[in-house]
């Protein structure tokens, strides 16, 4: 059987929800069957150890000089060097580029993507694949958008009352906003920790504030549902795929006003346990449908037909 190897970009400090991704996707197509790795040189990410993700993947040393083998089916990412360029195009029926964020394509200036427009692609929303055929000039693009854990990300039987939020996401907004909105509230940021305990924050909050931003997709609001958290925010590009006002209390990305106004409509949505109530299952209803087993089968059904 063919092997599948995911290029990956040597990052093993600092959370990406691309690397994770990545990452699932091994993970998920070894179960299903299929030979697939994900292409390092460096080891699994300090942040991803323990989880069931990093101890399924296994990575092939990009190191080693033939590592990768002519039938190999290769999946470059949006965050390919210039070093990788010669193998992704050496092999025309043998290649995949993940985009999982268009706008990398502007972002990474190491390579001209104008000249991989005639590569399929594989991307992460129905957002993103309209920007790769419409204004990046693509010619294919499939949509398999990536799953959140609910085995790991789940309510907590009691719950405190505070936002959680990603600085990381947008650190200085999360500053502006915090002095604005009018309710007095707990702020518990996430930096810099791991999956289990980013899940552990979300399952003990109420709140969870978005503050992502050119997203492809946008997991954490996903994984926010998933833990039972009320989520507001900001919701732009391809968070739109799934962002409703069933779901939470959204404004348009970047609008600082508006966000500020989402966030206390969730604080105050707690004087109405009803309310509340309906969120949270409509959050929960969400990250369902976006769960890591539909990815799973979604991504082994994208890759058998290329086999």
């Amino acid at each position: 059987m063919a092997r599948i190897v995911f290029g990956m970009i040597d990052n093993n400090t600092r959370p990406i929800g691309g690397v994770k991704v990545i990452y699932q996707a091994v993970a998920g197509l070894r179960r299903s069957g299929l030979d697939a790795y994900v292409g390092s040189a460096v080891d699994v990410p300090g942040w991803l150890a323990g989880s069931r993700t990093a101890e399924e993947a296994v990575i092939l040393d990009m190191r080693q000089e033939h590592s990768i083998r002519p039938d190999d089916l290769y999946v470059a990412t949006d965050a390919i060097g210039p070093h990788r360029m010669p193998l992704l195009l050496s092999r025309p029926e043998r290649r995949v580029l993940f985009i999982q964020n268009h706008n990398a394509l502007r972002s990474n200036n190491t390579v001209d993507f104008t000249t991989l427009r005639h590569i399929r692609c594989l991307t992460v929303s129905n957002y993103s694949r309209r920007v790769l055929l419409e204004r990046e000039g693509f010619r294919e693009a499939a949509v398999v958008s990536p799953g959140v854990d609910l085995t790991v990300f789940r309510p907590a039987p009691r719950k405190q009352h505070r936002i959680a939020y990603m600085p990381r996401k947008w650190r200085s907004a999360a500053d502006q906003l915090r002095g604005h909105v009018r309710h007095t509230i707990d702020w518990l940021p996430i930096d810099g920790c791991s999956e289990a305990e980013t899940a552990a924050i979300l399952a003990e909050s109420t709140i969870f504030l978005n503050l992502g931003r050119g997203e492809g997709l946008g997991l954490p609001p996903l994984e926010a549902m998933a833990a039972g958290c009320v989520v507001c925010g900001f919701a732009g590009q391809g968070t739109t795929d799934f962002a409703s006002a069933d779901n939470g209390f959204w404004s348009a990305e970047g609008d600082g006003a508006g966000c500020i106004q989402a966030i206390n409509a969730a604080v105050a949505a707690f004087d109405d346990p009803e309310r509340v109530a309906q969120l949270i299952q409509a959050g929960l209803a969400t990250a369902q449908r976006y769960s890591l087993p539909v990815f799973e089968e979604r991504m082994a059904a994208y890759f058998r037909t290329l086999l």
